[in-house]
């Protein structure tokens, strides 16, 4: 008999396998090989391909042993071309490869994890089953990469209450379904200066305060004061164009701000674009902050023109449709492919 309940379907498990070259070549993006790439450009370029990766859920860790090209070479040899669960995402399910794991530098995957990543919480367990294994004595990473690596997003769900990293989830007050109260209460204290007040009282207090249009700071300025390097579009080269490009998005992504609507101007317009006004104008830079950021918006202000725009390279159908019912006296423009393709693989927040 015909049961109501569908089989149980697993991404992972019953899904098609592919290599990440053919699922990146399904949205028309392809790393370079690293013999085409000089040490100026190889940066930006494995910073463009991580946050390809991220965009299909594909996340690294444990990578501070290598340096930028041996991050880079290693995926190339040891993780473009093998087979993985090619997981839609919409099933919200991440897959994170851990890069000490692959033998690297004369070493193997064992003697790197030992060496840069075991702590004394993992002694224990080893001496356990190996009473008498000596671990070598620890060494600091010689890299600083994992820290800025892009993070897993956090479910939707959970965006409005508790995430990772806060103080234990509060009681629910049925009385204050919506915690009212309690930010009410938050930003009162802030407000107060007390010599013995809580350390966390000043901390939100200079996240209200840095919050305040008066206190927005332009990107330039925030990167400049961190010797972020910034070229004026003048002096860059069209070989290091894009790589450039990418390291001016992951920099200011670590500071939450992103940009968006960039598919209908070309590398060189979208760096220009950041050079005159998106680093000049002030913004509220949170920082890679689990509940937001600030968004660059491309598409301007939405005025005529950049509805147009919008009609012709971004709306869906229905959204086209909908417009044309709305404000009839409006022409909509032919529905065209964007210029490039670079939105699906922008860096994004852990939200």
């Amino acid at each position: 008999m015909a049961t109501d309940t569908p089989d149980f379907f697993d991404p992972a498990e019953d899904g098609p396998w592919r290599s990440p070259r053919e699922i990146f070549a399904r949205h028309g993006y392809a790393p370079l090989p690293p013999a085409e790439l000089d040490d100026r450009q190889l940066p930006g370029r494995l910073w463009e391909w991580l946050y390809a990766a991220a965009a299909r859920r594909f996340f690294f860790c444990s990578s501070d042993h290598l340096s930028d090209r041996e991050v880079y070479t290693l995926l190339w040899e040891e993780w473009l071309d093998h087979p993985t669960a090619d997981i839609p995402p919409e099933a919200e399910t991440n897959t994170t490869t851990i890069i000490s794991e692959f033998n690297a530098r004369g070493m193997t995957h064992e003697e790197i994890w030992l060496r840069y990543y075991a702590d004394e919480a993992d002694h224990a367990p080893c001496h356990s089953t190996e009473p008498e294994f000596v671990f070598p004595p620890h060494q600091d990473p010689p890299y600083d990469r994992d820290r800025f690596l892009p993070m897993p997003p956090i479910p939707l769900e959970a965006h409005a209450g508790w995430l990772p990293g806060d103080d234990d989830p509060p009681e629910e007050d049925e009385s204050d379904p919506l915690g009212l109260a309690k930010i009410d209460g938050e930003i009162a204290a802030a407000k107060t200066e007390s010599p013995d007040s809580d350390p966390s009282d000043h901390a939100l207090e200079a996240q209200l305060r840095a919050s305040e249009p008066d206190n927005w700071t332009p990107p330039a300025e925030e990167l400049a004061k961190e010797n972020v390097s910034l070229l004026p579009p003048a002096e860059i080269t069209e070989e290091t164009l894009t790589p450039i490009l990418w390291e001016l998005l992951h920099n200011l992504a670590l500071r939450g701000f992103y940009v968006l609507h960039t598919d209908h101007l070309s590398d060189s317009e979208l760096y220009n674009g950041l050079w005159q006004q998106g680093l000049r104008e002030p913004a509220h830079l949170p920082g890679r902050s689990p509940r937001g950021g600030w968004f660059h918006d491309f598409l301007g202000s939405w005025g005529e023109d950049d509805m147009q725009l919008w009609l012709r390279y971004y709306a869906s159908d229905e959204e086209r449709a909908k417009h044309a019912a709305d404000w009839p006296k409006d022409g909509i423009p032919p529905k065209e492919k964007p210029l490039f393709n670079r939105d699906w693989r922008l860096p994004k927040g852990p939200f």
